[in-house]
């Protein structure tokens, strides 16, 4: 598996979060129908430290991702958040071998 993070801040202006909340839907929904995409999670700090959004949307290959990571729905989604005042940095990683499985009880 590999998977594209983003690393972000959320906006903290109220116009700017209104703004970000109004689109973050459609930016997801947008990001999933990026050929190869198989899912989407998104995390925030619980102690608020930054960055406080980490998301990672999946694919099943790195070169499935590295498509992604160049394709122009993607280009649109970050400038989507860049016009909100979100810059974010984007990673391209990949499982590692050594991650266990999940625990099942």
């Amino acid at each position: 598996m590999a998977y594209i993070l983003f690393q972000y801040d959320r906006p903290t202006d109220s116009h700017r979060w209104n703004d970000y909340n109004q689109h973050v839907r459609d930016w997801i929904a947008q990001l999933l129908q990026i050929p190869g995409a198989v899912s989407f999670m998104a995390y925030r700090t619980s102690d608020g430290a930054s960055p406080d959004t980490i998301t990672m949307l999946e694919f099943h290959t790195v070169d499935d991702a590295r498509r992604a990571q160049a394709s122009e729905p993607l280009r649109n989604v970050l400038e989507g958040l860049r016009s909100v005042g979100v810059t974010a940095q984007v990673l391209l990683v990949e499982r590692s071998p050594f991650t266990p499985e999940p625990i099942t009880a």
